[in-house]
């Protein structure tokens, strides 16, 4: 049989289809597959850091309930030797904030006196909150909590190592990782008297904030050397504990300059060991504590299984094999007939491929010819729309994860973190322009009480209410946000004179308080708030948040329903 140049041009191009085909297929595969990995990577990257600042705002809504116990006078009266009376007003307390808090094991007031002697004692035992007295109050002063807390000056907190707990007689805490949380407590004059304690359960904290992971993703904590705290593998858990040392690092390479400080966050696939037959990636944060600690930082990190993430991978990667088999057969086909008439829209299919690939811009292809070229062509279309589609849902998920990070979920109001940046921006702007701003910090009046009347319900559907009425009274320059709980702080931009704020203060209270819908009985609700003022009443946003809150809870003392400047005396009622 004798070849011509037709058939050897033919058999040539066919050749070189297939060819470029499969180097095509497989191109496109392999950095289809990097995207989805590089994406997946970002994208548990960003859960990662959710989850950390869920962490952080946690820590901190512990240490304003430390805050709270320790600033009540029965606290000091108790330290004082007062009387029973203001103890039972304590335990009280303390039972509260743990029926609020199922995570707390045990609140304490250790006394500074005579090694440091349990004042008041309240455990969680079995499910049920018990008080702790006469013999079985211990001292505790030979611990750094007691001892490292006692050198704070009032208002800070102390965290201590995340350990397993063996004090004796800890109860439902015995022998389960716990943190302790402390605080100073003082008189007036700023003398210690004592300390306030509270045990938290590490493993429930972490189930809590860990709810809304998806079902397969695997939570790793490490301390500042390394040891594992959380581990999927259990045994792996305080193995310094058990005369063990299991430290991330090891299993984990890629994380050695988080554990040393070199680096803040490392990313990691693990195929080996325990991860042979189910490889995972991995998003790690080395994240530095903000209070006094035995800590100086903590290791944070996420792993999903590899397999779900390059599953999408699999089925393009079927899908552009089948292309693939489709055009080397078109190529064998054609080649003899359409040798000439080929070239052109390969190169041009080549051209678009190549484009694609490098910065997913997609050329115009030939899908309206009514051959095996236009099928290759409307084929690959298909993969392209495909991929940007993938890609797009990814950036859509990346755009809801930002937003979730910086509003409240159920007011869709901006959350404390926001509101910090925006404060921030506030003060800079003010210090640029010589200009002045207000800071209203608000809190609901009786509103646990409304949670425990009427339900949680109602209770949400209040935040909600509050959240619309205080968007709806202010400007679009002022900010509106909601801190957590049942408080909220609305920055009135360049708002200076004092009777100006009074004014809108007022109003706002009058509009607050208007009965707010719900079922067929409407919810009365009062409101106090506290005011601060830029630059008068702080130089930072700590200060300015400070005073307004104090302001607030002063607020309150005096009477509720009503509001109160930082520099007042007294509490200006709501008359409406």
């Amino acid at each position: 049989m004798k070849f011509g140049i037709t058939s050897r041009l033919a058999l040539v191009l066919a050749l070189v289809g297939m060819l470029v085909s499969g180097f095509t297929g497989f191109y496109a595969f392999s950095v289809s597959r990097s995207l989805l990995v590089q994406s997946a990577q970002n994208e548990l990257l960003t859960s990662t850091q959710v989850l950390a600042r869920r962490l952080a705002l946690t820590r901190q809504e512990i240490s304003r309930n430390l805050l709270v116990l320790a600033t009540h006078p029965a606290a000091l009266a108790s330290l004082q030797g007062k009387g029973p009376a203001s103890e039972q007003q304590l335990v009280t307390l303390f039972e509260l904030v743990m029926e609020a808090n199922p995570a707390y094991f045990q609140v304490r007031l250790i006394s500074v006196q005579d090694g440091g002697p349990e004042q008041v004692r309240v455990d969680r035992d079995s499910g049920t909150l018990l008080r702790v007295t006469g013999d079985d109050l211990q001292e505790k002063g030979h611990f750094p909590y007691v001892y490292e807390t006692l050198k704070l000056p009032f208002g800070e907190t102390y965290l201590s190592p995340i350990t397993i707990n063996h004090e004796r007689g800890a109860h439902a805490g015995l022998e389960r990782p716990t943190v302790q949380l402390a605080t100073p407590v003082t008189d007036a004059r700023g003398t210690v008297f004592g300390v306030l304690v509270i045990n938290v359960d590490l493993n429930g904290v972490f189930a809590m904030l860990s709810a809304d992971l998806p079902p397969d993703f695997q939570l790793f904590l490490a301390n500042r050397n390394g040891d594992f705290l959380i581990h999927p593998d259990p045994t792996h858990a305080f193995g310094f504990d058990k005369g063990r040392r299991y430290l991330v690092q090891q299993e984990f390479p890629e994380t050695a300059d988080l554990v040393t400080g070199k680096a803040t966050k490392a990313f990691a696939q693990s195929n080996q060991g325990a991860y042979a037959d189910a490889p995972i990636l991995l998003s790690f944060m080395g994240r530095p504590l903000d209070v006094a600690s035995g800590e100086d930082r903590l290791i944070l990190g996420l792993a999903q299984p590899l397999e779900s993430v390059l599953r999408q991978a699999d089925q393009l990667g079927a899908g552009i094999l089948r292309i693939v088999a489709l055009v080397c057969l078109g190529c064998l086909v054609l080649a003899i007939f359409l040798a000439r008439a080929i070239t052109r829209p390969i190169n041009m299919m080549n051209m678009a491929i190549q484009r694609f690939s490098n910065d997913n811009h997609m050329l115009s292809l030939p899908v309206a010819r009514q051959d095996e070229i236009g099928m290759l062509a409307r084929s690959f279309q298909h993969m392209q729309n495909l991929i940007k589609r993938q890609v797009e849902d990814l950036q859509d998920s990346r755009e809801e994860l930002e937003h979730l990070a910086q509003h409240d979920m159920l007011t869709d109001l901006p959350n404390r973190r926001m509101f910090m940046e925006r404060l921030e921006q506030a003060i800079a702007r003010a210090l640029r322009n010589d200009e002045e701003f207000a800071l209203l910090f608000i809190d609901v009046d009786n509103f646990k009480q409304i949670n425990d009347t009427l339900g949680h319900a109602a209770g949400d559907a209040v935040l909600r209410t509050v959240a619309q009425r205080l968007a709806g009274s202010t400007r679009k320059v002022d900010t509106v946000a909601r801190l957590g709980g049942d408080e909220f702080v609305v920055l009135l931009d360049n708002f200076s004179q004092r009777e100006q704020i009074a004014g809108f203060t007022e109003k706002l209270l009058a509009v607050l308080k208007t009965p707010m819908p719900f079922g067929e009985n409407p919810i009365h609700v009062e409101f106090s708030i506290g005011i601060s003022q830029f630059p008068e009443n702080g130089a930072t946003s700590e200060d300015i948040i400070n005073n307004a809150d104090r302001a607030m809870y002063k607020t309150k003392a005096g009477g509720r329903n009503g509001y109160r400047f930082t520099s007042d005396a007294n509490t200006q009622p709501n008359l409406l």
